[in-house]
Formats: structure tokens, C-alpha cells, sequence
């Protein structure tokens, strides 16, 4: 499975390749990140209906994972252009391309995605697993979940790096960034000591959904606050 912040990671990357396109790059960035808003709201469901958000999903690569979530995405963005009088279709282009790159992504690495969404139920999401059958142990898949937090560091360090290139003001953001780094690295060491002590799945997936939620909105953040260096 590839998760929220390798999908960042994999953005930044291939957004480097592209210039003078206005607001393209980071669209892409942030398109490729707001799927896997599907777990926080999984997550927070799971507080009220008392299920296993990360190992027994209920909504997980459904809503903002179908395919019919991008042009209603980009019909509201076009409209809001409209109404502020901006033409820049280089962000409906950048968030397409995103979202359609997080889900191919997530087929290929035979996650469950609800492709087409709410047309067809939960149970019918295609996986390429279906055909392979492949299966990974529960502390595997902990290792998993608990190496996004070390992803979003690094991302958050590609950020800074990227800063420090392109930008001469930048203290006030570079230190705010460096707080943030520090806190991702300290809750990776966290979710590694429970998996070492062998913290039961109802804790580990409720620590997750706690502190997955602020690290997820912090990359949108981030990324957004940085636009005009990114581009």
C-alpha cells in the first residue's frame, strides 16, 4: 500500500519537472494528497460505530478514491474561479492529474478502491489483490501505518530544503517547519515502541487516527503556504 506522505513525496518529485506552469505544481501535490482524507473521515466514524478504521475499513479509498469525486471537485473549484474573477485552469489540470494519480497508485499497490463510487457499493471497490491473494502479517502492516509519519518528515525536509533554495525571507517558516520535523520524527519513535511492546490493534489504530489527522492537514498546509516557491 502506498500511503499519504510517499504519495506527497512522489508529487514533490515529479512537480520538479515542470515550469512556469502557475499553480500547477502544487495542485498536483495537494490532488495527490486529498484522497486519503477518506481515512480521517473513516477514522472518525469508527468513534462513534466502534470498528477498526485501518485493519477492518468501513469507507477508506471510497469517496475522494472515486473517480467521479474529480470532475465534481473541479466543477466547484471552476466555479469559484468564476465567481473571484480568475482564470487559472492550471488548478483544476494540477488536482486532476493528482487525485488520478493517488488512485492509480493505490490500484497498483492492490489497495480496495471504490473506483466508481457511490454508483456501485462498498463491497464491490476493485483490487487488484482479488487476483493475487496477497496477504502481509499485522505488525507488517503496522510497520506500514507507522512509517507515514517518518514519510511526512522527510517531506516536510524537502520543503524546507526547497526553501532555503528558493526563498531569502524564510526564518519565520523555517523554524515553524524544523518544530514540525522534530514532532513527526518523535511520533515515528512513538508508534515503533508499540509495536515493539505490542500494543493492541484498538490503540494503535486510535493513536494513528489522533495524530495521523493534524500530520495529514499539516503536508496540505505546508504545501499550500509554499506555493509560489514550489511553483
Amino acid at each position: 500500500m502506498i500511503h499519504t506522505s510517499i504519495n506527497a513525496l512522489i508529487g514533490f518529485q515529479l512537480t520538479q519537472f515542470i515550469k512556469n506552469k502557475k499553480l500547477l505544481s502544487t495542485s498536483i501535490i495537494i490532488g495527490i494528497i486529498l484522497p486519503d482524507i477518506d481515512l480521517i473521515l473513516d477514522f472518525i466514524l469508527s468513534l462513534f460505530y466502534n470498528y477498526n478504521f485501518l485493519f477492518q475499513p468501513l469507507i477508506s479509498n471510497s469517496i475522494f478514491h472515486s473517480l467521479l469525486m474529480i470532475p465534481f471537485l473541479s466543477l466547484l473549484i471552476l466555479i469559484y474561479l468564476e465567481y473571484k474573477n480568475k482564470n487559472n485552469p492550471n488548478i483544476v489540470i494540477g488536482l486532476s492529474i493528482g487525485m488520478l494519480a493517488h488512485i492509480i497508485f493505490d490500484i497498483v499497490s492492490m489497495d480496495s478502491v471504490g473506483i466508481f463510487f457511490p454508483l456501485f457499493d462498498l463491497n464491490s471497490n476493485f483490487s487488484l489483490n482479488s487476483f493475487f491473494n496477497f496477504q502481509i502479517s499485522e505488525n507488517l502492516q503496522k510497520m506500514l501505518f507507522a512509517s507515514d509519519f517518518f514519510f511526512f518528515r522527510l517531506y516536510t525536509w524537502m520543503i524546507i530544503n526547497l526553501i532555503l533554495k528558493k526563498a531569502n525571507d524564510n526564518n519565520n517558516i523555517i523554524k515553524k517547519l524544523s518544530i514540525v520535523m522534530k514532532l513527526q520524527l518523535y511520533i515515528f519513535l512513538i508508534f515503533l515502541l508499540l509495536i515493539y511492546f505490542g500494543a493492541s490493534i484498538s490503540l494503535f489504530s486510535k493513536l494513528f487516527g489522533l495524530l495521523y489527522t493534524p500530520c495529514f492537514f499539516t503536508a496540505l498546509l505546508m504545501t499550500y503556504k509554499t506555493r509560489k516557491i514550489i511553483n
